[in-house]
């Protein structure tokens, strides 16, 4: 594989993979990163890895983007294109390279190394010029936080549902030939729904109860289908709860770990009895490296920390890393439909492929910890300046009976 698109490159489990194949040594000559950078995204996360000739722009794939735009400073103007709001600060710090028509992407893409292309996993235009240059893909880019789709399911179909299609459509309409070609699709454990016990094989039936799991739930669906009906070398991974750097800060962990930090209220659901497998991130990142790799087309593959806990005992061991008083857990409202567990069996790529995780939970959440205790000037910024993720943990959580 010479050439390896990354779709939501800047997000946390994607920033942490092109990490991960850097600093491994075993990358593709070019890397090329598509993301849109909304909340989720962040440039920060690829700092050090990243330089600014390698961030383009494309004018064209901005003016026929169906997403309203906004800007907030004169130099993000460049006639009548402008930057998707949750963008401009973190575009602007960077620098970036404007790129006037798409053809001049094909001469750039030839250079070895990380590139970033600003752009939507949704326009057909942008990714007809891409897809001739990448021969793997892995599929990343999601809306990914079950709160979020309760307030706002819109949102997750069109991302995960018809952002997928376009992407399987893109392979299938310009990748020549499928066997020197492979593209994984990242779903996730809660497309089998609430498992009450024993544990979901990849050949349990999917049985999503929240918009999330249900969009997800429908592109694992096609991707498998455009293996079954035209051959495209889709695999598909369902990687357990991911926890580690570089997380977006309204996530579970994260949460707790940056409110407890600032003194603030642990908001829990219920009674934090709800059970999670967590798998540590750099963990994930190899995982999913190999399943591109060495997966089977047409198969999906649970990846499973084998890290079962309820919430509550997480938060307990943030407190205890922290040094901080348990006083701070407010029990609140659960939230609708919240499945009470989720537990894989992982044996698939275990057997096949020899993986297993490498990072206990306790050694994890330390790194994790030490992360967000030694990065506040980054997590900081998201929650206060980040104009839609301060309005959705105001509205969110405001609405909660504490």
């Amino acid at each position: 594989m010479k050439t390896l698109l990354i779709t939501g490159g800047a997000g946390f489990i994607g920033s942490n993979l092109i990490r991960y194949l850097l600093e491994a040594g075993d990358a593709p000559e070019r890397i090329v990163v598509l993301d849109l950078l909304t909340y989720a995204g962040h440039l920060e996360n690829l700092r050090g890895v990243l330089t600014p000739e390698r961030i383009y722009v494309p004018k064209e794939s901005l003016r026929l983007h169906e997403v309203p735009f906004r800007v907030r400073r004169e130099s993000l103007y460049s006639g009548e294109i402008s930057l998707p709001f949750s963008a401009y600060n973190k575009i602007e710090s960077f620098g970036f390279r404007w790129i006037d028509e798409l053809d001049e992407l094909d001469e750039l893409l030839q250079e070895d190394g990380l590139h970033f292309v600003l752009g939507d996993i949704n326009d057909g235009r942008l990714l007809a010029h891409l897809f001739p240059h990448v021969d793997s893909v892995i599929h990343l880019a999601a809306e990914t936080h079950v709160d979020r789709s309760i307030m706002d399911p819109s949102a997750f179909i069109r991302t995960d549902v018809h952002g997928t299609f376009s992407l399987l459509e893109a392979a299938r309409r310009h990748w020549k030939n499928f066997k020197k070609k492979r593209f994984l699709h990242v779903s996730t454990d809660e497309v089998y729904g609430e498992i009450k016990s024993g544990h979901a094989s990849e050949n349990y039936p999917l049985m999503p109860r929240n918009p999330y799991s249900s969009s997800k739930a429908a592109a694992d669906m096609l991707a498998r289908a455009y293996h079954t009906t035209y051959g495209l070398p889709v695999v598909v991974a369902r990687p357990s709860n991911n926890y580690g750097p570089y997380q977006h800060p309204e996530k579970f962990i994260p949460l707790m770990i940056t409110n407890a930090i600032e003194g603030r209220a642990l908001p829990v659901y219920g009674n934090g009895r709800q059970r999670r497998d967590w798998l540590f991130v750099k963990d994930t990142a190899r995982a999913l490296y190999l399943l591109l790799k060495k997966g089977r087309p047409g198969e999906a593959y649970n990846i499973s920390g084998s890290c079962e806990m309820e919430n509550i005992e997480v938060i307990d061991k943030i407190l205890g890393l922290l040094g901080k008083p348990r006083d701070l857990i407010k029990f609140v409202k659960d939230r609708p439909g919240h499945d009470r567990r989720y537990a894989m069996d992982s044996s698939r790529i275990r057997e096949e492929l020899g993986f297993v995780p490498e990072w206990d939970f306790d050694r994890g959440l330390r790194v994790t910890v030490e992360f967000y205790r030694n990065n506040s000037e980054w997590w900081e910024k998201i929650k206060r300046e980040d104009e839609e993720t301060r309005k959705f943990l105001e509205s969110w959580y405001s609405s909660l009976e504490f």
